[in-house]
């Protein structure tokens, strides 16, 4: 994640992330574990309505993801698709 803030690919927070959802330059929405419920489900809607990958980072808080990508925030979308893909693919091997 810190890569692709610091490439200037990720909308932080969950109004931007829904616009990049929705504007079809989202490639990967990524929300922090405490993150609540509706927002939670609000994105997993929108990401399923859009045909965007959406992940929970999990173990990973608010403060921690925040510290990750310099900005407060618990939603993020990552519209590059090869950071993306690197950010999930970390995700799934568990690196």
């Amino acid at each position: 994640m810190g890569f692709a803030s610091k490439a200037g690919t990720l909308c932080y927070g969950f109004a931007p992330a829904v616009s990049a959802i929705k504007s079809g330059k989202a490639k990967g929405v990524f929300y922090a574990s405490d993150v609540s419920a509706k927002s939670r489900k609000e994105i997993i809607f929108y990401c399923d309505k859009f045909g965007v990958g959406a992940y929970e980072l999990k173990n990973t808080d608010m403060e921690e993801l925040s510290r990750a990508v310099g900005k407060k925030c618990a939603v993020t979308a990552v519209t590059d698709a090869s950071l993306a893909g690197a950010v999930i693919s970390n995700l799934t091997t568990g690196i």
